[in-house]
């Protein structure tokens, strides 16, 4: 740690600061006589202009061109006195009152548009009534005075959740009584499992329209007459299902975590069908860890 000045070297820096604030000091004042200067001759010069225009509006000359050259001064009028610019600001002000008080009671960004499907296409794309029926009740929570931000994960996890409560089609149940599918085929298991690709995350969802990991093998199954449990942790002991040895795992069979925490529907070459978890969708992806089992469904 450097030492503090002491004894001569101490007085040397306090005769520096000094000098510095003597200096700082002339230099200051030096500066405000040269304004006071200035100002003294813009006085002055105005106190002359002010005698000039007393003594032309007392003594007008007779002829716009005197004797001496004088031209008589135009009067100018102020811009913002001028008729045609304040008649153009009263009617802007008028147009941006009139266009704010047009604006919807809400608004939302690109993004947010774009993610809760709320854009034009997307409506002619859905357009059911359950669809139109979502978009109004999702407008009341914007309504003039008591809307707020919501940014877009937010939308769209309160539009998946609308769109899985006013879901009215076949459940799983209604697919095991009434199967799809007689046989128990690699083929047709990953032809369903593909089929429901792209279904968003909906924590305890088993319908079509949100779905969890063992509520998305639930509803595969029931296709094929099989009505497993909505739990990784029932699934592992429900009787429908057999362990099978790792390297005799085929495309259709069931990847359980060790730790039963998530599953999915095996594809085959390291990769599973599965709903990974909140915000994202069903998809296919590589199986994610290696401390993992394999069962298989049977009747």
């Amino acid at each position: 740690m450097t030492d503090k000045p002491s004894g001569r070297r101490r007085a040397d820096v306090e005769i520096n600061i000094l000098e510095s604030f003597e200096l700082r000091s002339r230099r200051s004042i030096r500066e405000s006589e040269r304004k006071r200067q200035t100002r003294h001759a813009l006085r002055a010069e105005k106190r002359a202009a002010k005698l000039d225009r007393k003594h032309f509006a007392a003594n007008p000359p007779s002829n716009p061109i005197t004797a001496l050259g004088i031209v008589a001064a135009i009067p100018k009028t102020r811009f913002s006195k001028k008729a045609s610019v304040r008649t153009t600001l009263v009617m802007s002000v008028i147009a941006g009152v009139t266009a704010t008080a047009a604006l919807p009671a809400y608004a939302y960004g690109p993004a947010i548009t774009a993610v809760s499907g709320f854009t034009q296409s997307g409506i002619t794309e859905i357009g059911d009534a359950q669809s139109m029926s979502l978009l109004r009740e999702t407008a009341l929570n914007f309504e003039r005075g008591s809307y707020g931000l919501m940014s877009a994960s937010e939308v769209e996890r309160m539009t998946n959740r609308n769109n899985y409560l006013g879901y009215k089609g076949l459940t799983a149940i209604d697919l095991a009584s009434s199967p799809n599918f007689v046989d128990l085929t690699s083929e047709d298991i990953l032809k369903v499992a593909a089929k429901y690709v792209g279904t968003p995350y909906v924590l305890g969802g088993e319908l079509p329209t949100g779905l969890d990991c063992s509520g998305y093998t639930r509803l595969v199954f029931a296709e094929f007459g099989i009505l497993l449990p909505h739990s990784v942790i029932a699934q592992s002991h429900d009787p429908h299902l057999k362990r099978v040895n790792r390297s005799d795992a085929r495309p259709g069979d069931i990847v359980i975590m060790n730790n039963l925490s998530h599953e999915g529907i095996y594809a085959g070459s390291g990769m599973f069908y599965h709903a990974p978890q909140r915000g994202d969708r069903v998809k296919l992806a590589p199986i994610f860890t290696d401390n993992y089992y394999i069962v298989r469904v049977i009747k």
